[in-house]
């Protein structure tokens, strides 16, 4: 009996294992890969990529500050396809890695490499000096997983989830997106052909990668194939603003600076010699590096001339009597030597339209250019890092808000409280009300501070002599502006802090508070406008010595 019981178990288990096998095969069965939406502008590739998108979902999913919700319901419908999907192994698996630093460029990066979703053969990689770093930032990285293993994870969530059917569902927005980014691209002078006129040599491969959930983050890897071609990449996400002008500028910004990190970054690397022993340099603006995730002095270096090397480019490819651009919101940000770099790029501009030099030929004088600041005594930096402008220079690091206590000034939630929530959401930011924030000490945060005159306790203590007058029928700024209904936006340094920055948004009465900060606004320290957000004046503060002065 023994015997036979055993011989019909073993008959049944045969029987299982062609299932489990078949089982087994559809976890492990390959799908095709998912075509990416693109277009090509001059030699200028326009995509969504689904790598990218594949990791955007994910860090969304996770809770990853890498990305943040868009406004057109990209996100929101993310939420509702992937509602089943998010205690996944490859999002917790996400999580331990990112605690490690598997974030910003790297994650980007490394999706990159490979040839498509699922994630199955890593096609390309890093070039030269990025190769040894990478490869060390995800050595780290595995101290919070099994890189193999979370990959595994991903491509499981790829199937289980049916991403493709996700990514088919977005086709459509995906190719207006693209489609729109290629119209916008074909009514302004050639960005790209700009930049390696500019630069005088030419990369193989030059992308535009938009990514919905990037939320104004910005990356530029770099990638190199089997036969040592380099792969360019703009990965960032596009923000309609409206003005077809300004979407343009916007885009500018982002492929200036991120496509100028393949170009500068080896350069630096391998003239960093030059620039080593100036390692001091560092101290003063090492809070304010390190409040932006540039954890060192070889990358505070490569930032400098990255955005050296934006900064004529944006100035070459506008004219001057249609766009000004200054050092000015950079140098406020921490990078104190801008304007060294300027003048150096100035210098190589020059050398190149007399004999034809390029960029990488030039560089080594950049860097000698560079090194000299180590001469600067040590009281004029401390100097250079304090807050100095403009506007859009405030946010920064932490950021806090302070607003009039709606239970003591009437009004404060129908004609403030929405631009309090926006800043929340847009910067992360903490919002206090000014009873609270008399309590509290700031000297680690950039600061928004709101009210009509006189109604922010908080406002009128720490600024007690304002260099402008808001009164019930005018403002008194650099000159006089008759008129009701007014309001002003200025930044001033942090009462706290004079490293930081604090912007101020108050109006002549309440009701003139709405929508206080929704004009296009920032290149200047100060703006006087009316309630229907017309720019009634703008400029700059003339002395920011001591009690800063129109």
């Amino acid at each position: 009996m023994l015997a036979d019981y055993i011989f019909s178990l073993m008959i049944i288990l045969l029987c299982l294992l062609p299932l489990s096998l078949a089982a087994l095969g559809a976890k492990t069965e390959t799908l095709p890969k998912i075509e990416p939406v693109t277009a090509t502008r001059g030699k200028l590739n326009i995509t969504v990529d689904p790598r990218l998108e594949l990791l955007a979902v994910l860090q969304h999913l996770s809770g990853s500050a890498m990305t943040s919700p868009d406004s057109d319901g990209y996100a929101a419908a993310a939420d509702a396809w992937f509602a089943g999907f998010k205690d996944h192994p490859a999002l917790t698996k996400l999580q331990s890695l990112e605690t490690y630093g598997f974030n910003y460029d790297l994650a980007v990066s490394s999706f990159l490499r490979f040839d498509g979703v699922p994630l199955e053969r890593q096609i390309r990689d890093w070039a030269g000096y990025a190769q040894t770093m990478n490869e060390d930032r995800l050595e780290t990285a595995a101290e919070g997983g099994s890189l193999e293993e979370f990959y595994a994870a991903v491509n499981d969530f790829v199937r289980v989830s049916d991403f493709p059917g996700w990514f088919e569902s977005r086709r459509q927005y995906f190719t207006d997106t693209v489609a729109g980014m290629d119209s916008l691209l074909s009514t302004t002078p050639d960005m790209v052909a700009h930049l390696i006129a500019w630069y005088g040599y030419e990369q193989h491969s030059y992308n535009l990668a938009i990514s919905p959930l990037l939320g104004g983050n910005g990356y530029g890897p770099a990638l190199v194939d089997s036969l040592g071609n380099n792969y360019l990449y703009c990965v960032t996400s596009i923000e309609n603003r409206g003005d077809p002008a300004e979407s343009i500028l916007h885009l500018a910004y982002m492929l200036f600076h991120e496509l100028s990190h393949p170009y500068v970054n080896p350069l630096v690397d391998k003239h960093f010699g030059l620039v080593e022993d100036a390692s001091a340099l560092f101290e003063p603006i090492k809070r304010k590096m390190q409040e932006q995730a540039y954890s060192s002095w070889w990358i505070a270096v490569i930032e400098h001339f990255v955005r050296g090397s934006e900064l004529r480019l944006l100035q070459t490819y506008y004219p001057p009597e249609e766009r000004e651009f200054t050092t000015l919101s950079n140098i406020n940000l921490g990078f104190i030597y801008l304007d060294t770099v300027y003048d150096a790029l100035l210098n190589y501009e020059q050398a190149r339209r007399e004999t034809g030099i390029r960029y990488d030929e030039y560089f080594p004088r950049l860097m000698e250019k560079f090194a000299s600041l180590g001469k600067i005594p040590p009281a004029e930096l401390l100097h250079l890092i304090d807050f100095n402008g403009p506007l859009n220079s405030v946010a920064k690091g932490s950021v806090a808000v302070i607003y009039p206590d709606p239970q003591r000034v009437e009004g404060v939630e129908e004609f403030i409280k929405p631009d309090v929530d926006f800043l929340v959401d847009r910067l992360k930011a903490e919002a206090y009300t000014d009873t609270q924030a008399l309590e509290l000490d700031f000297s680690d945060r950039s600061l928004y501070v709101y009210g009509a005159w006189g109604s922010n306790l908080w406002l009128a203590k720490h600024l007690p002599r304002p260099p402008f007058q808001i009164l019930p029928d005018r403002i008194v700024a650099d000159t006089i502006y008759p008129g009701t209904n007014l309001r002003l936006a200025a930044c001033l340094p942090n009462p706290f802090d004079p490293e930081l920055g604090m912007a101020v948004y108050t109006a002549q009465n309440t009701p003139a508070m709405r929508s206080s900060n929704s004009f296009f606004h920032g290149p200047e320290d100060w703006y006087v406008t009316d309630s229907d957000k017309n720019i009634l004046a703008k400029g700059f503060f003339s002395d920011k010595s001591g009690d800063w002065e129109f």
